[in-house]
């Protein structure tokens, strides 16, 4: 199948699942809502946990439809000020479960002062979510995964890093392509190779740079860095 004929197919299939996807969002709406039947504290905490995992997938299909028919994330985005250490917290919420199967840790090392940055909040949460379920898809069973935040006087610093199979020397100048797969990681695992595209994507258009190093059955490490938001201005930053 070639890349034209799998665009389809994903095209396709992604607009099925988020038919789902929207049909579950009402019905959690409902739960949460009480429309039908009131439920306890721990019931409502799960359902809107479950609800905030269904709007990340809507925007998640969104976004990565708009990377395979536009060939860039041209979704519109939203600029305000986001608290990039919230986001992190949220997404480590999101994968602890997940994690967990493989024996996995996810280990957090928050800023000392707040890490604010102009953005658009669901795109900056797929980039998250992108590198910390790779982290943990390529990672070893029973290891860690670190990650870091961190503010500088002008930007703020994200470090993701897994003990895994690693990215192959061969493959590095070309992992952020469209479609493209690092050669180790299609053998028992799914993908898609829009991922890390996308990820890069967004990145830049939140005037931020991403990259990485990597060694085959060792460390990775993908770091990310954004403009930070100074003196609660929104005009430090440019528009997106």
């Amino acid at each position: 199948m070639n890349p034209h004929e799998s665009s389809d197919l994903f095209l396709v299939s992604a607009h099925e699942l988020r038919t789902q996807l929207t049909a579950m969002k009402w019905l959690l709406k409902m739960l949460i809502d009480g429309d039908l039947g009131s439920l306890n504290d721990a019931q409502l905490s799960m359902l809107r946990q479950a609800a905030g995992g269904n709007e990340h997938m809507i925007a998640l299909i969104n976004e990565t439809m708009a990377v395979i028919k536009n060939g860039d994330t041209s979704v519109p985005y939203q600029s305000t000020a986001v608290d990039i250490g919230r986001l992190v917290e949220d997404a480590i919420r999101d994968f602890t479960s997940e994690a967990a199967q493989k024996g996995i840790h996810i280990r957090y090392t928050s800023p000392t002062a707040p890490a604010v940055i102009i953005g658009d909040t669901a795109k900056l949460a797929i980039v998250l979510h992108n590198l910390i379920e790779n982290a943990i898809k390529y990672g070893n069973s029973d290891s860690d995964i670190n990650i870091i935040l961190a503010t500088g006087e002008h930007d703020v610093a994200i470090s993701i890093s897994n003990t895994g199979i690693g990215i192959p020397p061969s493959d590095h100048s070309k992992i952020f392509g469209k479609f493209f797969r690092a050669s180790n990681a299609s053998i028992g695992h799914d993908g898609t190779g829009l991922g890390l595209y996308a990820t890069k994507q967004i990145v830049e258009r939140h005037h931020g740079s991403i990259v990485f190093n990597s060694t085959v059955d060792g460390l990775t490490t993908f770091s990310l860095q954004f403009p930070r938001l100074e003196n609660n201005s929104q005009s430090s930053v440019s528009a997106l």
